[in-house]
């Protein structure tokens, strides 16, 4: 395994659940402390006004009027005093509310990076199957496929659905809170149940039979550790590395793997450039299998290439755009926008963009003219080839978000492109994203990633408002495929490929 690429890959999920890490893990910084009544409703104030004020599109699933009363509610409840990490649950599961992916609400990275040396997690990652969680790991004391029936006395049954308030996702996608409960489970148990130094656990192995076991806990960065040598089928080295390209030589089947779109553009054109010859235009490979399942979007530059490399020519994906502000509103408490740190001239070409792109007034804010974002993310590399005609086979799940999402959903309706896997985590026919306000709120240090403008993509076929993009084959892994360490889509699409090649592609 290649230990820069994984170490690598740790950063980024460790960039990634800091939505879900609260303060109080971090007692040895001193940040153990408790919140005055005051000082909380004084950020749960801000943090709605902040929503209120910039989010694209806030009350898309939930009215003001409701999304006001949730935030009085939840003010009413407070103590007169509450710990930091009750504060970071309470708001963590009222943003909740907005069912918005890109809105997060998460604490300082610094926080992060120390609770990564705290032995107060749980060890082993899950895989959740109809509603039950089963070990999926090898290395530990439990036997892989072992069911969790407690963990420190709290059931599991019905944990999923305490759990997954305290996830993000566009709409009402059924699929992404179970996947980021299960590549996260460790913090995710710590936030809802709390941290300790050994879980004892009550499990039924394989075979039947229950036993209890005390399991020691582990630091946050082994834990995540864990969760990328999970599932255990993850032998080959397309499971953990960012992007991967192998050919199934049996099938004429190339395997484009991409768990995430950070990535240097250069390499997709050269790897892909050598499975094609110039002077008889065709490709070394029949049918291509893209792997979108772990990729939760970035760097939209990607996408083009891989859209002129399918479809051929430039990608049209028009959305109708709309932003509640022409200003950043309560700038005071900006930290960063689109990753680059706020300062008077960030936020000054911020607000000029607003107000050159943004300009028709409607009771929703100031709409925009129908824009293709893709014509502002030219990677300068084009596909000077022939465009694949081959059959394309797309895997996704529930961790398939952003530009991922945006990518399965685009190629969805090409009559080559087959889908399977799982509903996206990404919406279908609309989400807010883009521009990216990073806020912090004073009071708990809270910082609050919003996105600005909000998007409804035209050329989509016709799906439920609020859930993602579905694919063409429902395929899930089973328990019997767990304990078989086998990658169930995967197998799933090769036996696709299989029978098409039996039969003839023409």
């Amino acid at each position: 395994m290649n230990k820069k690429l994984l170490s690598s890959a740790f950063l980024l999920v460790l960039i990634g659940i800091v939505s879900v890490v609260p303060v109080s893990l971090f007692a040895n910084n001193n940040l153990d402390r408790l919140l005055s009544r005051e000082a909380a409703a004084e950020d749960i104030e801000l943090y709605f006004s902040i929503i209120d004020q910039q989010h694209g599109n806030p009350y898309q699933y939930i009215s003001r009027k409701e999304f006001r009363q949730l935030v009085d509610e939840t003010i009413a409840r407070l103590p007169e005093s509450i710990p930091y990490k009750e504060f970071d649950v309470l708001l963590t599961q009222l943003n909740n509310k907005i069912r918005c992916g890109h809105t997060v609400v998460s604490l300082d990275t610094d926080f992060l990076k120390s609770a990564t040396n705290l032995a107060q997690f749980f060890p082993y990652p899950v895989r959740i199957i109809e509603g039950r969680y089963f070990i999926d790991f090898e290395d530990g004391d439990l036997p892989l496929g072992s069911e969790l029936i407690s963990i420190n006395e709290q059931a599991i049954a019905g944990m999923t659905e305490q759990l997954s308030a305290l996830t993000v996702t566009d709409g009402f996608s059924s699929t992404k809170p179970i996947r980021e409960i299960e590549s996260r489970f460790g913090y995710y148990f710590f936030l809802k149940y709390g941290a300790a130094s050994s879980f004892m656990v009550t499990y039924k192995t394989p075979n039947g039979s229950i036993h209890q076991a005390e399991i020691a806990a582990i630091e946050g960065n082994r834990m995540l550790a864990n969760n990328y040598y999970r599932p255990v089928y993850k032998q080959h080295e397309r499971y953990y590395h960012f992007t991967h390209l192998d050919a199934i030589d049996s099938l004429q089947t190339l395997v484009l793997t991409l768990n995430t779109f950070q990535a240097n553009p250069d390499w997709f054109y050269e790897k892909l450039a050598s499975r094609y010859n110039e002077e008889t235009k065709e490709f070394d490979f029949e049918n291509l299998v893209i792997d979108l399942r772990l990729n939760e979007g970035g760097d939209r530059r990607i996408l083009n290439f891989l859209y002129e490399f399918i479809g051929g020519g430039q990608l049209n994906d028009p959305s109708k755009t709309v932003v509640r502000n022409q200003d950043i509103a309560l700038a005071d408490y900006l930290v960063g926008i689109n990753g680059s740190n706020s300062s008077a001239e960030v936020i000054a070409k911020a607000d000029a963009y607003l107000k050159q792109h943004f300009t028709n007034a409607t009771e929703k804010g100031f709409e925009g003219e129908v824009q293709n974002w893709h014509n502002t993310f030219d990677l300068g590399i084009h596909w000077k080839g022939t465009a694949f005609k081959g059959q394309i086979y797309v895997l996704t799940s529930g961790k398939t978000f952003s530009a991922a999402a945006d990518l399965a959903r685009i190629l969805s309706d090409m009559p080559n492109v087959t889908l399977v896997g799982e509903e996206t985590g990404g919406g279908h026919k609309a989400r807010t994203a883009n521009m990216l306000l990073n806020y912090s709120l004073p009071n708990t240090g809270v910082n609050l990633q919003v996105p600005v403008i909000y998007e409804e993509f035209l050329n989509v076929s016709n799906q439920s408002t609020g859930r993602g993009t579905f694919p063409d084959h429902l395929v899930t892994q089973t328990y019997e495929d767990l304990l078989a360490k086998k990658d169930t889509a995967f197998e799933f699409t090769l036996q696709l490929i299989g029978q098409r090649s039996s039969f003839g592609t023409n």
